[in-house]
């Protein structure tokens, strides 16, 4: 089972991604997504995508506490994970 890691820097309105192998070396290019309801699809969509992409591993997602910001991500976050993506 190979882990991966996802970094979540959050700020006023839009966070960035990154996604990392065990070796800490990006595995594709940062992205940035707006906190709308769009940005939230956007996400998804790329979790999906993501797990089809590498079957049976594991995504750890950290995120940055920044005063409130970071609520709707982690929300979201909590909610997919619920949904069992995949």
């Amino acid at each position: 089972m190979t882990e991966f890691y996802m970094g979540c820097d959050v700020s006023k309105g839009y966070a960035d991604f990154i996604v990392l192998n065990r070796k800490k070396r990006p595995i594709e290019k940062s992205f940035q997504l707006d906190d709308t309801f769009e940005g939230h699809n956007a996400f998804t969509t790329y979790l999906g995508n993501f797990f089809k992409q590498h079957p049976g591993s594991i995504l750890h997602i950290g995120v940055e506490s920044t005063g409130g910001y970071e609520d709707n991500w982690y929300v979201l976050f909590l909610r997919l994970e619920k949904e069992c993506i995949p």
